[in-house]
């Protein structure tokens, strides 16, 4: 039986939404989960990196597996790993059962997604394709958005463990309905498998992801361990590229890695994913660290910005089949440049600007994802759609693991910078002191204080905090600044893309 192309929609999306939900829901909960699991920070960032690491194996097989096996049953198999995984994550006792288990979790995740993503491309005709990138693109930018705020409520209300056991039960109906609903669309003829490009590719990936998640810790290139993953990363990620531009049957057709749209399609999303990734790992923390809201208050404030993020991208979707993509992206990337360079940082920003930032940033990073998606996948051949929405899943993977990695070092370095700068330049002569000492005497300190040992001791105490905070609210202005930055480099690459909407008007999209 074969479901409509809305019922189609619905069911995938509610696959997808869960699975992407796992990339940022964990970061609200990190900090309960060190304490359960008895670990420290770069203990639990493993649970982290290994999802990553196995969504990034998984995404290297799955065109070819889900063409051989169908894509039905292909995503079937996906979503039920993955629910059987999440039960497990939320049992765990040990943080050796969880980084196992958050390793097979994210297997699971890598064959949902392009899988997904694929079976969405087929339901729509071609004039609906912009339509179907909304959608798809709502659980895509809308899931990431929505985690901090679940998780937070998931840990005010019930417990850290239920961020895993929520997916449980959704999942389960999918499975049942996608079976019953679905048909199983796979090809008869296939080239071998290519086991030597999918180890090359995997080991590349891992290596990349590895040392961008751990570099921080061990000191980038003063630690011997992180240069040989880079060497390991270098040397199989140029040996994989040699076997797909030689190779006899590669993993990937050289046709699609060729073809410009496609390229160029990649490159800019890749490139505004370290943004949307960057943000979605920064906001969290600078609202509970800066500005003291709880677990359950930081997600709140960043819940109306999610649903905007949701609106925006299946309106961009609907837009793309109107008018020639390329503008719509440019539009979105241009408005998501502007909202990182302009969101508030200061330690006293109040709620309502938060709020206001948050959606006025969701909006346009929701709205540049399916205009993105149609210009890499609108122009390929229909045989080449597997592969080619394998490759954009691992870009964003890809682009994850950078943005993340990328914006933790920014805010440390910058956070250290910004404190010892404040420090050095507070002289009893500068203006900036008179409104230090207010907050001081609001603190209880005044003036009698500095000569009284105790008190002074206080006193230093409340003036380290305050100079470590205004150093770190100068630090996240600059993080954020500086990944604003991607999203106009992504629009350079959008505008270089050729389509039939730069020679006439309507649709670019052709097949």
């Amino acid at each position: 039986m074969m479901a409509g192309k809305r019922t189609t929609a619905i069911l995938v999306s509610i696959g997808v939404f869960i699975a992407l939900l796992d990339t940022t829901i964990v970061d609200i909960v990190l900090p309960k989960m060190m304490s359960a699991l008895e670990t420290d920070i770069y203990g639990v960032q493993w649970v982290v990196i290994t999802y990553f690491l196995g969504a990034a194996i998984a995404m290297t097989a799955v065109g070819w597996v889900a063409e051989a096996v169908g894509h039905r049953d292909t995503y079937i198999f996906g979503i039920s790993l993955f629910v059987a995984m999440s039960a497990l994550a939320g049992m765990a006792e040990s943080l050796e059962m969880m980084i196992t288990v958050r390793f097979i979790q994210g297997l699971a995740e890598g064959t949902m997604m392009p899988v997904s993503l694929l079976i969405l491309y087929e339901a729509f005709p071609p004039e609906e394709r912009g339509l179907a990138m909304g959608v798809y693109g709502i659980s895509a930018s809308f899931a990431p958005a929505l985690g901090p705020t679940l998780g937070g409520l998931l840990t005010e209300y019930l417990n850290w463990r239920w961020v895993f056991y929520i997916n449980v039960p959704i999942g389960i109906v999918d499975v049942v309905l996608i079976w019953h609903l679905m048909g199983n669309v796979k090809r008869e003829k296939l080239p071998p498998f290519d086991f030597v490009g999918f180890i090359l590719v995997s080991v590349s990936l891992s290596a990349l992801i590895v040392f961008l998640g751990k570099g921080q810790e061990y000191g980038w290139l003063h630690s011997d361990y992180i240069v040989n993953l880079i060497i390991v990363f270098v040397v199989t990620g140029v040996a994989a590229a040699l076997w797909v531009t030689f190779g006899k049957n590669p993993l990937y057709p050289r046709r699609i890695i060729a073809h410009q749209p496609f390229r160029l399609g990649v490159w800019s999303m890749m490139l505004f994913s370290v943004t949307a990734y960057g943000f979605f790992f920064l906001l969290p923390i600078y609202l509970q660290r800066v500005h003291g809201y709880t677990t359950l208050d930081a997600g709140l404030i960043l819940l109306p910005g999610a649903l905007f993020a949701g609106v925006a991208t299946l309106l961009s979707g609907f837009a793309s089949d109107r008018v020639n993509p390329k503008a719509v992206a440019a539009v979105s990337l241009i408005g998501a440049a502007a909202a990182s360079w302009y969101f508030h940082t200061d330690m006293d920003t109040p709620r309502g600007i938060l709020y206001g930032d948050y959606i006025f940033w969701g909006f346009f990073v929701g709205a540049t994802f399916a205009p993105v998606t149609l210009l890499s996948l609108g122009t390929l051949a229909e045989e080449d759609v597997s592969n080619g929405s394998t490759l954009v899943n691992i870009a964003r993977l890809i682009a994850g693991s950078i943005g993340t990695s990328y914006a933790t070092s920014l805010l440390s370095v910058k956070r250290d910078t910004f404190t010892e700068a404040l420090g050095s330049n507070l002289t009893w002569a500068k203006g900036a002191v008179a409104d230090l000492l207010g907050r001081l005497s609001g603190a209880g300190v005044t003036g009698e204080t500095l000569f009284d040992p105790d008190r002074y001791t206080r006193a230093a105490a409340v003036l380290q905090g305050y100079l470590s905070l205004r150093g770190a609210s100068y630090a996240f202005e600059a993080a954020y600044q500086y990944l604003a930055l991607f999203p106009l480099a992504a629009l350079l690459f959008v505008l270089l893309v050729k389509t039939k909407g730069d020679r006439k008007a309507g649709p670019a999209v052709v097949h």
